[in-house]
């Protein structure tokens, strides 16, 4: 990953919140019986990140349409449109929209920002074009539709695909790490205080950073362990912050925004 301090200072970063269900830990740890610890229920949050620097907004992932296809049983809180609606954003304003992996919920509305430069990890482009191309999206996480999408902004030129640790915005670097999906993408963003790791799905609850235990849900477990260890790596070397991707106590970590958006946005920087 790219020291953070080579890196411009954002203005702000929120992650804001979309859907939200319940979960076991025995449902999402990879094998988790044979820690011997006893079950627990998990509060599952769905977010996506908004993050301003000089370049303009960034959007890490878009979250999708929960209303309109329920796949895991999450419930609905504030649908993207209106997220960004309460935050006073227009998609026409996104500059870029970050994909950290193709799963649906990271990137059902990819759709809407048809201006904005769209960035995903070339070994995910490869992975899920590849399978498109088999024809064997049959009961994955990505389907047809999303995929096209991506297809659209790479026909219009608006597609980077990254393979190594790279600079994507002023204050933003991000590098692929695997293991959920080949080309999940880890990000790092420059703040006044702390620099930020935000994990997205490389890392869902705060309990695998403490414990290195892997999501039930992968395409390599070697990586995904390694994605693990090297988050917690980065972080110590950085003096970074981590923030998982789905971790319901994220919210209970950081402050609400100001205003009528503070029920949907907490202020990471």
């Amino acid at each position: 990953m790219i020291d953070p301090a080579e890196l411009g200072t954002a203005s702000r970063v929120l992650s804001v919140k979309y859907a939200e269900r319940q979960v076991q830990r025995s449902e999402v740890f990879h094998e988790y019986s044979s820690y011997g610890l006893p079950d627990a229920t998990l509060d599952m949050d769905y977010n996506f990140w908004v993050i301003t620097d000089s370049d303009g907004i960034t959007l890490l992932d878009t979250g999708y349409d929960v209303a309109a296809r329920d796949w895991l049983g999450e419930i609905p809180v504030t649908s993207t449109p209106d997220c960004l609606a309460l935050l006073g954003i227009e998609p026409s304003d996104v500059t870029r929209v970050i994909t950290s992996h193709f799963h649906y919920d990271h990137i059902g509305y990819l759709g809407l920002f048809t201006e904005a430069e769209v960035v995903s990890g070339g070994a995910e482009h490869d992975y899920w074009f590849g399978k498109r191309a088999e024809g064997a999206l049959e009961g994955e996480f990505t389907t047809e539709a999303d995929l096209a999408v991506v297809e659209r902004a790479r026909d219009e030129g608006r597609l980077r695909l990254v393979r190594d640790a790279e600079r994507v915005s002023d204050a933003i670097a991000a590098r692929p790490v695997g293991g959920h999906c080949p080309g999940e993408l880890l990000v790092a963003v420059r703040t006044e205080g702390r620099p930020l790791l935000l994990a997205s799905d490389a890392a869902h609850f705060y309990e695998q950073l403490e414990h290195e235990w892997p999501f039930f849900a992968f395409t390599d477990l070697g990586e995904m362990r390694r994605a693990l260890s090297l988050i917690n790596e980065l972080a110590e070397r950085f003096a970074a912050t981590v923030i998982p991707g789905h971790d319901a106590r994220t919210r209970q970590r950081f402050p609400a925004l100001t205003g009528p958006a503070g029920a949907i946005a907490v202020v990471l920087a």
